[in-house]
């Protein structure tokens, strides 16, 4: 059985920073020079994870701009743990605190590394305009009226297995940049890490106050709805790399994308995600239905961002704890602020 999160939703309900839309923290003076996070203790004393929700002062903040900042993030984990290796004095061994990225980008289909290029036909059908419509807000309540706007998708290459797959508005990201085998924090397989992402995102689910009942598979990663009859739906994506043990990439969960629809108004139209055939995509927002949907936004003013930031919160407080991880520190930075940019 996945349990619900500690954090509980009528605590959060309660807070004003929610019901005001407002942000966390968002200065930058929490990042070192180099991007990185404070450090952390050497010793088996407990981490604390540092949760950095990255936004953009023109929307959404882009994937390139996400994989930047993973990327510094990453390199700080890895140059730490290389200079430890060389270095004979422990002294020397203070590792960057595990940090956990979430987001929401502009649409953007990302590529498996088993896939180095696309056919022309295709890589265009990706990339014809897509409408986005957003909820919008009237006296802190969802409103019947929606903001729509048009992108031209990216189309992206990533480290991880699997074919393509879409990331994009309505969408949760989820990035976590850890070493698995750090001292200060429960250490896990490349297997057992995957599991732990995928049972963290259910235990998020099931704690809605309307819960979703998921399911997991051996077979396809990621996390599912077993439905009745019809196929299996896909509610959140699994996509994970390791260098030396340090993470990249994560998990990321459909909260209301759109799902269904033609190929102008639905992302997933335009492809068979992941590559496999047979199945569905579903979202928060579909299994809830419409009125469902919006009956959550309440909760949070009708903002659907503040809701998605939210339930980030949520994720990674549930992760520290299954981590077993001394707590969470929080911050939002805006990815326009920060000169973020492809380090490709």
């Amino acid at each position: 059985m996945v349990r619900p999160p500690a954090a509980s939703w009528h605590l959060l309900r309660r807070a004003p920073a929610w019901r005001a839309g407002r942000k966390w923290a968002s200065s930058t003076r929490n990042l070192h020079h180099d991007g990185a996070p404070a450090s952390t203790s050497a010793s088996s004393s407990p981490a604390t994870i540092t949760h950095i929700h990255l936004t953009s002062s023109k929307g959404f903040p882009s994937y390139a701009a996400a994989s930047a900042l993973q990327k510094t993030l990453r390199d700080a984990l890895l140059n730490h743990k290389a200079s430890r290796d060389a270095s004979s004095s422990d002294a020397a061994a203070v590792a960057p605190s595990p940090t956990v990225i979430s987001f929401t980008p502009t649409p953007t289909y990302t590529l498996g590394r088993r896939q180095t290029t696309l056919e022309p036909a295709q890589q265009a059908r990706l990339q014809q305009p897509l409408t986005i419509s957003t909820p919008g807000t009237h006296d802190g309540a969802p409103s019947p009226t929606r903001i729509t706007k048009r992108y031209t998708p990216s189309v992206t290459a990533s480290p991880r297995g699997g074919l393509t797959t879409y990331h994009g508005p309505g969408q949760l990201v989820l990035w976590p940049v850890l070493d698995l085998h750090a001292p200060h924090h429960a250490n896990h397989t490349v297997r057992s890490y995957a599991r732990l992402l995928e049972d963290t995102t259910r235990a998020l689910l099931a704690s809605l106050p309307r819960p979703v009942a998921t399911t997991a598979s051996t077979a396809d990663p990621g996390v599912w709805i077993a439905p009745d009859d019809g196929p299996p739906r896909k509610i959140a994506a699994l996509g994970v790399h390791l260098r030396r043990h340090v993470t990249a990439l994560g998990v990321a969960l459909n909260i209301d994308t759109p799902v269904t629809g033609p190929e102008a108004l639905n992302p997933w139209a335009r492809f068979v995600p992941c590559g496999l055939e047979g199945k569905a995509v579903t979202s928060v927002r579909a299994e809830l239905g419409a009125r469902g949907f919006d009956d959550a936004l309440y909760m949070f003013g009708g903002d659907a961002d503040v809701y998605r930031h939210a339930l980030a919160g949520l994720w990674v407080q549930e992760l520290a704890d299954r981590l077993g991880a001394a707590g969470v520190t929080s911050r939002t930075l805006d990815a326009d602020e920060l000169g973020l940019e492809s380090l490709d």
